[in-house]
């Protein structure tokens, strides 16, 4: 299955994307987030780290450190969520 396929199906189960208030005072910092939901935990990780790179893209942010990623297994599908601080 190639990578666009992949992002198409994921994209028919649905990612978010948020942002919280600013981390770092002076910095323009958030902790931003994105999550994604699919049939494995490997494959919900993933697609939550590139929705938040593209978070972090999309609002001109440059993320600090490196990712965080908790996943949740509900049903039949895992849901992750990936957090990072990101700043302009």
């Amino acid at each position: 299955m190639s990578i666009s396929k992949l992002v198409a199906a994921v994209a028919a189960v649905g990612v978010v994307a948020f942002a919280s208030v600013p981390a770092f005072a002076g910095h323009h910092c958030v902790r931003a987030g994105a999550s994604a939901t699919a049939v494995t935990k490997e494959v919900a990780g993933a697609l939550a780290k590139e929705a938040l790179y593209q978070s972090n893209v999309f609002a001109g942010r440059k993320a600090r450190g490196s990712a965080k990623v908790s996943c949740k297994y509900v049903g039949i599908v895992t849901t992750c969520t990936a957090r990072q601080v990101a700043c302009k």
